[in-house]
């Protein structure tokens, strides 16, 4: 009894003794630690990044990110700041004063070692006050678009990644997968500088290559309808190239980038490649693309290049723009190009993942409470084993042991349920459900606010269906259910559609990059095809089944919109084309505080 207490005596005298001396170790560990990033900090390379647009702004925060990644990919010590000219938003010139103005206060000329700039403006805006604020740092600039070669070839002390020129490489893989091909077309426009120049170039470095072997034919300023006139001339074995990111209408506008590509794929039978990358996902099967964090992550290479040299060495020369390759495997089945005929490196869309995959980290959970459930009861076999000499403590540990059970077993199903609501796709009608529905609004919301692009909403319900249900049994209501969602399979084919079935008899529809008035061709169309699928209902004053559709839209507008409200919006629409008889279709446009809201109800 004395050995008992005195060993207990002994465990509470040494725990405080053993905390002192681990939280001494750790106060000395996080010192030493302090210590080295503070002089870290000290020894770090100082490197400017003058972004000619502002935050937010996709291009160039894919550019920020791609030097970020690679700067801290490559462990070098850099500190990596920021100015933005937000040359989209206001007047240059005033902008770039001030800027300057700040930089000459923070003596950037003698605190930074490197500077990058990204886009001409910023360029614009780094030659301008070299001499100033930068007069012994390396200017390394990127994304650069039509900058004079003059101006460059005279520019001191700077070198950076020159604008991308290579048309003819995509060409050449697209050749290789096509080798059959008979002709090429290049559609594009001469309206904006740039894509002047790029016609231009394929005219000068592309044409000539393949003049004796292959048809080859270059279309510009023409209209969706003029081009599919003019399309249908080529022979069957044809490929087309779009090279500008926009087509013309006929009133003199210029259709969107999806549009462009969503509607030059819908009137040609040929693969639509792209030089784009707001082309991919809409109809295009891919092609050679120039992105923003390709950009940033080859000027922070060439960066990395200058700063690990001394700073009398000669800077290197102008890189090449870096490219990647983009393909829609939807496109590609849809041409039955087989995926591994693609170089490494390939990057997709509409790639659908294994299942393991998707779910790794709910198996790989699912497994480590199954390996601890095993380890328990095996723990409890070995226990009861070596403890069978008294039933009282067999007793105990079976207690314990079953309730440690208990809560795996809560914690297992805890991840059924889970699992379960991971599923975005409603059972009955193969749709998308109300929560994947949900987030896909707002989703889409923030994209349309972002890239100001328009929207359309879809609140669609059946009929007088209870009116079915009783009459019919719920049996053949859910096929009438199943029937609509295959009518709006069939209706609404874009990869980007959003197809829900919300709860009973109503869905939901949303539309991206869709104006109203092509929303009402959508929503006529399912009227349509839901009456050409003929579901007999004998209380319809048709005789068949029928929809009400409530219709709100959202123009272009950088503004954010409540999902909410747009989703109550199109609901009030739906209630009153159902008050009108059913078998309609309801409008509204979503007003924004820059325009005031429209209602044209149709």
């Amino acid at each position: 009894m004395n050995n008992k207490t005195n060993s207990t005596f002994s465990r509470f005298i040494s725990l405080p003794i053993l905390g002192l001396v681990v939280g001494a170790f750790f106060t000395t560990m996080l010192v030493a630690v302090a210590s080295s990033n503070a002089s870290a900090d000290a020894g770090a390379k100082q490197v400017l990044y003058i972004n000619a647009f502002h935050r937010g702004y996709g291009w160039s925060d894919e550019i920020e990110s791609g030097i970020r990644d690679t700067f801290d990919a490559s462990g070098t010590n850099i500190d990596l700041s920021v100015v933005y000219l937000d040359s989209l938003r206001h007047e240059v010139e005033a902008v770039s004063e001030k800027v300057a103005e700040l930089l000459a206060l923070k003596k950037v000329a003698d605190s930074k070692d490197l500077i990058i700039t990204s886009d001409n403006a910023a360029l614009d805006f780094a030659l301008r006050h070299q001499k100033t604020l930068f007069p012994n740092q390396s200017i390394l600039y990127t994304a650069l678009k039509d900058y004079s070669a003059e101006t460059l070839s005279q520019s001191l002390n700077s070198t950076g990644i020159s604008e991308y020129t290579d048309y003819k490489n995509a060409v050449d893989l697209a050749l290789s997968l096509h080798s059959d091909a008979r002709s090429i077309v290049f559609i594009g426009t001469t309206e904006e500088g740039h894509n002047q120049r790029v016609v231009d170039i394929v005219k000068e470095t592309v044409l000539p290559a393949y003049t004796d072997i292959l048809d080859t034919e270059i279309i510009v300023d023409k209209s969706i309808e003029a081009l599919d006139k003019e399309l249908s001339q080529f022979p069957a074995n044809s490929l087309v190239f779009l090279l500008s990111n926009t087509l013309p209408k006929s009133d003199g506008t210029e259709y969107s980038p999806a549009e462009t590509a969503r509607l030059l794929s819908s009137i040609t039978p040929f693969p639509v490649y792209t030089y784009w990358h707001s082309h991919i996902g809409h109809g295009a099967i891919g092609g050679q693309i120039v992105t923003g964090y390709s950009q940033g992550k080859a000027a922070a290479q060439l960066a990395l290049e200058v700063l690990s040299k001394d700073v009398a060495t000669a800077l290197p020369s102008a890189k090449s723009a870096p490219a990647s390759l983009f393909f829609d495997l939807d496109s590609l089945d849809k041409h039955n190009i087989s995926r591994d005929a693609l170089p490494e490196g390939t990057r997709f869309i509409n790639y659908q993942p294994p299942i393991w995959q998707e779910y790794k980290t709910e198996a790989l959970t699912t497994l480590v409470i199954i390996f601890g459930l095993a380890s328990l009861v095996l723990a409890f076999s070995l226990l009861t084993k070596r403890q069978s000499e008294t039933i009282h403590q067999i007793s105990d540990e079976n207690v314990e042991l079953t309730h440690a059970l208990d809560l795996n077993q809560e914690a297992l199903d805890d991840v059924t349920h889970q699992l379960e609501e991971v599923n975005p796709i409603d059972e009955l009608t193969g749709l998308s459900n109300f929560r994947h529905f949900n987030d896909m609004l707002d989703k889409e919301l923030r994209r349309a606010s972002r890239y100001k692009t328009p929207l359309s909403l879809l609140m669609i319900s059946v009929d007088q269906f209870e009116g079915y249900k009783s009459a019919q049994g719920e049996e053949k209501a859910n096929a009438v259910l199943t029937g609509i969602s295959q009518v709006i399979s069939e209706t609404c084919q874009r990869s980007s559609d959003v197809l829900a079935h919300l709860v009973d008899e109503k869905f939901a529809i949303i539309l991206p990059h869709t104006t109203r008035e092509n929303s009402h061709i959508v929503c006529q169309k399912l009227h349509d095809h839901l009456r050409a699928k003929n579901l007999p209902f004998i209380l319809s004053s048709t005789g068949a089944v029928t929809l009400s559709i409530g219709l709100s839209s959202l123009e272009a507008s950088g503004e954010r919109i409540n999902p909410q409200h747009m989703f109550n919006t199109s609901e009030m629409m739906r209630i009153d084309a159902e008050k009108q008889g059913g078998n309609g279709t309801r409008s509204d446009v979503i007003a924004t505080h820059s325009e005031p809201g429209s209602s044209n109800n149709g």
